[in-house]
């Protein structure tokens, strides 16, 4: 099963272990109505295939009317979403879905706050591993439709070396060996990407970075940021330069001009703010 729906099945049967006792109580089985998902602020939507995945794990016959898809920007008020089916059925899929779409879209919202306060095309705004467990895939999709870029999936999908991972190489190897180690890696893991964090620009000045392809500042300062750069085009490294730490929705417009190309913000995905979205059912007539 496609692992969108194995996640939106354990999510409606952690709910309804025992299916919804309320609506069995006061709602006809037979009775069908409209619903409607409205946005009320504005922000992006994400969570097509949420909606979707739901209602044909639930219920296939239910009809669902997108207004906007994923990616398009909301003000309050906007019909969103049109559902048409047993009262029941959209009744099971309500709050599992607002929870999934609420949280998604203030991710792609957040993201794209991001990257229009940073204002500049030529520089990535990337999301990092703080993700949910087990929702990193349908989180990255939204920072996606924010307008930003993914980073590296998971510790399989490339090569970051980070402080701590440095310390426990230069406790008993020296850092004029980097250079055979990324060449080691490359033999092991062809088409691997070696990104490596650095912390101060002693670090910079030393080591040899000419065979990696990211050099990432960690919580540099603007001024040791722009030095960093400056190094970087005297040693002629052809890698990507990324910032990272501590970047902020007022900081981020610092980074703009400076010569670097990517910036990480965990924020995007680990302090998020969902989008307040509501569904409500028609009122029937007899």
């Amino acid at each position: 099963m496609d692992p969108l729906l194995i996640l939106l099945k354990d999510a409606l049967d952690e709910d309804m272990p025992n299916g919804d006792i309320t609506s069995e109580l006061m709602v006809p089985e037979n009775l069908t109505q409209t619903a409607r998902i409205t946005s009320k602020a504005p922000g992006i939507f994400y969570g097509t295939e949420i909606i979707s995945g739901i209602f044909n794990l639930l219920d296939s016959s239910t009809q669902v009317v997108f207004h906007y898809q994923n990616g398009d920007r909301l003000t309050k008020g906007d019909e969103v979403v049109t559902i048409t089916g047993k009262s029941r059925v959209i009744l099971k899929a309500e709050r599992v879905m607002l929870n999934l779409i609420q949280r998604l879209s203030g991710i792609a919202t957040r993201t794209s706050q991001f990257v229009a306060a940073l204002d500049d095309a030529t520089i990535q705004v990337l999301d990092t591993r703080k993700t949910t467990p087990l929702f990193r895939f349908l989180e990255r999709r939204a920072v996606v439709a924010g307008g930003g870029t993914n980073h590296r999936l998971n510790l399989s999908d490339m090569v970051l070396i980070k402080e701590n991972h440095l310390a426990a190489f230069l406790a008993t190897s020296r850092d004029d060996l980097l250079p055979d180690l990324f060449d080691q890696t490359r033999a092991k893991y062809p088409g691997s990407k070696i990104e490596i964090e650095i912390e101060s620009l002693e670090q910079l000045r030393s080591f040899d970075l000419s065979k990696v392809d990211i050099i990432m500042f960690d919580n540099f300062s603007l001024e040791m940021i722009r030095e960093g750069v400056q190094i970087c085009r005297q040693k002629s490294y052809a890698a990507k330069l990324e910032v990272s730490g501590n970047v902020t929705l007022t900081s981020i417009s610092q980074y703009k001009g400076i010569g670097i190309d990517r910036i990480s913000v965990g924020s995007l995905t680990h302090t998020v703010e969902a989008l307040d979205l509501s569904l409500r059912l028609e009122e029937y007539r007899r």
